[in-house]
């Protein structure tokens, strides 16, 4: 017998969810779904993490460059610049740099994916707590990231003495007066002559320097030019050894073969005023210096000439010299009386900060740029005795 079982109706078409799903679909799309979801995910989180690291690297090379520059590293610090400093570099070497300070804090303050540049801030702390802050502009080069003008410029002019002492580095300095000399300065604290030179204290306070700023480390903008070294006084207490070397040189002049006709000789007499009264000094020169005069130092660089560096000296108490000069047809004798003072002699200091006495003229020289003391020899201001 042959049971006939009848066509089962349709119905209406069913689709997911409704329709109930076989199950090895439902375990594909369970296998699927996840995959899909963590590689999209993988995908945006490869993007955000090459991203982050494209905009941490001109911040790290602002931190290297700093961190080669505190450490004295200076060829590293210059290889992360892009360009060669426009100033004079003889103070970018590791002598002249100190570790007496430290980075606070570094941040992007600008940068894009699409564009060529990056601007990193940094904070700097030195002596005294005195913070610096200031802004880097850095270019991708390569593979790299440079610094672009990262040098701080540190301009002097009318030293005292004829070098420059930065962080104990002794650099000696060839410069007319009135003319400046600029130097690039790495970041970092720059203390000028910690090792004064001799009748000299240097009291200022050290540099900060850190891109375009420089300060000093009370937090006070560093004057430029000049005054950077308005910090020199002379030592109190030292004028007596002054005045023992000026004794010494005043002796020294007598004893030459010339005597005081010798230049630099401030005797205030010449041979031809003598001769205009009709006397001579004869062959024997009979000079003696009854009172010395005493003298301090002054910082007026710009009144020396052809020595270019040095302190002129200021007469405090002037000196008195005498001699004999005789009547030549009848052989009367006069004794005549000279004011010693120290104009036109200077302090004149070498590289190692000591200082002679002399004048502010090259005897050698066949002309003067400007007339000084010792110009067609020294004014006369004796009067008989």
């Amino acid at each position: 017998m042959v049971v006939r079982r009848d066509k089962p109706d349709p119905g209406a078409a069913k689709r997911w969810p409704d329709a109930p799903m076989q199950a090895r679909t439902r375990r594909r799309i369970a296998i699927a779904v996840p995959l899909i979801l963590a590689l999209a995910a993988g995908i945006y989180t490869v993007r955000w993490v090459h991203t982050d690291r494209q905009a941490s690297e001109p911040v790290e090379a602002v931190r290297a460059l700093l961190e080669a520059a505190r450490s004295g590293n200076v060829d590293a610090a210059l290889a992360m610049t892009t360009d060669e400093p426009q100033d004079a570099t003889d103070l970018l070497v590791p002598e002249a740099m100190s570790a007496d300070w430290e980075i606070l804090d570094l941040g992007l303050q600008s940068w894009s994916p699409f564009t060529d540049y990056a601007y990193v801030w940094a904070t700097v702390k030195g002596p005294n707590g005195t913070e610096l802050t200031t802004e880097f502009s850095l270019v991708p080069v390569g593979d790299d990231w440079k610094v672009e003008d990262p040098f701080t410029t540190l301009t002097i002019e009318n030293l005292p003495v004829p070098y420059l002492d930065v962080n104990g580095f002794t650099l000696p300095v060839d410069t007319e007066p009135y003319e400046g000399l600029d130097f690039a300065l790495l970041p970092g604290v720059y203390q000028l002559y910690e090792h004064a030179p001799e009748f000299l204290a240097y009291e200022a306070e050290p540099l900060l320097a850190l891109g375009d700023r420089l300060v000093k480390a009370d937090g006070a903008e560093a004057p430029l030019l000049g005054e950077a070294f308005e910090g020199f006084t002379a030592v109190e207490g030292d004028e007596p050894e002054l005045n023992a070397r000026l004794t010494a040189y005043l002796d020294e002049c007598l004893a030459s073969p010339d005597g005081p006709e010798s230049f630099g000789c401030p005797f205030g007499l010449r041979q031809r005023d003598i001769d205009n009264l009709d006397f001579t000094l004869g062959d024997d020169n009979r000079w003696e210096i009854i009172e010395y005069p005493q003298a301090a130092a002054s910082g007026f660089g710009g009144a020396i000439y052809t020595e270019e560096f040095g302190l002129g000296l200021l007469t405090r108490n002037e000196g008195r010299a005498r001699v004999t000069a005789v009547d030549s047809a009848t052989g009367e004798e006069l004794v005549l009386e000279c004011p010693i003072t120290t104009a036109g002699l200077y302090l004149v200091f070498d590289t190692t900060g000591e200082y002679t006495i002399g004048p502010n003229q090259d005897p050698n020289a066949p002309t003067s740029p400007t007339d000084t003391a010792w110009h067609d020899g020294y004014e006369s201001w004796c009067e008989a005795a």
